[in-house]
């Protein structure tokens, strides 16, 4: 039997939640992208749900398992079928398993299943003969193993600077579990900047993303405020191995105030000297705010996205229709 059809493919309906989640916990590449709840989290929307590839190891247990995000598409709102599509606030979606799981089965039981993705980023270097378009992107991460005297001293001198403007800006600092002042500063400050805007989707998303969080005591939500006003705002996922810098937000009196600078710094400082610990930036591959998270010494850690078309011509014709009328942006 081909290693490949030895992986079943479960819906939603039919996962045994306790298995696949002792799956990710016991995993050595483990985080909180790949529990059940979160992935029920990130897909709670009724155009959204998450399948898994599973390889078992004895009736009731999972040995490793692959969590697959998809995305109802639509033409004329009508719905036409299921993409593979990676959610937001998700950066991307590791094979969980022993370190020595063999990935490639994984990869090409997710083909033979899903013959179209729109989007997918994983975790690992693609096999070469796997056929899909794929791009390397990048995570930046900072080791907290080392005590804050060190780890600040490695800070390019800018962001010292910054840094010391930002202590004698008059910033006051609350944690709050309230997320809606966050939403907010993004709506004003940073929706508008986004290709197609954001939709109000978006947000409920975040919210339930929020409250599945802040149910096991990993949100850490903080605040930035001056004269009484919150100006900028960052939401920190606090996992076994990883500190997520998940979302954020600031006005222009917290931007030119430097209060990201001072909440991100604080988030080091608290948990700094802890061995095993990263912190994870969670950037995109824009020079800016790349340029902004090295400043804090941090090094790159490379993920994948991948997409592929393994569709008819009458197939392909009609997803050419498909983009004619997109559902995929923000705004839908």
């Amino acid at each position: 039997m081909p290693d490949c059809e030895r992986i079943a493919y479960l819906r939603r309906s039919q996962i045994n939640n306790t298995a696949w989640d002792a799956c990710v916990t016991t995993a050595p590449n483990q985080i909180f992208y790949g529990f059940s709840w979160y992935l029920d989290a990130v897909t709670c929307l009724p155009d959204w749900t998450w399948v898994g590839l599973v390889l078992r190891n004895q009736p009731g247990s999972y040995q490793a398992v692959m969590p697959v995000p998809l995305r109802r598409r639509f033409v004329l709102g009508v719905a036409v079928g299921w993409v593979v599509h990676q959610p937001l606030f998700c950066q991307f979606l590791p094979i969980f398993g022993p370190s020595d799981t063999d990935k490639a089965p994984f990869f090409r039981a997710l083909l033979r299943r899903f013959r179209y993705g729109s989007i997918l980023h994983t975790a690992h270097r693609l096999p070469a003969d796997l056929g899909v378009e794929s791009q390397r992107q990048h995570t930046h991460l900072l080791d907290l193993n080392p005590p804050y005297a060190a780890l600040s001293a490695n800070y390019s001198a800018d962001r010292r600077v910054n840094l010391n403007r930002a202590h004698h800006f008059g910033w006051q600092i609350q944690a709050d579990p309230d997320p809606e002042p966050l939403i907010r500063l993004f709506r004003k400050n940073h929706a508008g900047q986004i290709p197609g805007g954001v939709g109000d989707w978006a947000y409920t998303v975040f919210r339930d993303v929020v409250l599945a969080l802040q149910k096991r005591g990993m949100a850490h939500l903080h605040y930035a405020c001056h004269a009484g006003q919150i100006e900028a705002g960052a939401l920190f996922v606090l996992d076994r191995q990883r500190v997520v810098y998940l979302f954020n937000a600031a006005s222009s009196m917290g931007r030119r105030g430097n209060a990201r600078t001072l909440l991100l710094d604080m988030m080091i400082r608290e948990n700094a000297d802890t061995p095993g610990l990263w912190f994870d930036f969670e950037s995109p591959d824009k020079p800016s705010v790349v340029q902004f998270y090295q400043s804090f010494g941090t090094a790159a850690e490379p993920f994948w996205t991948m997409r592929w078309n393994r569709l008819s011509r009458p197939e392909r014709a009609f997803l050419r229709l498909l983009k004619l009328y997109p559902s995929g942006k923000l705004t839908r």
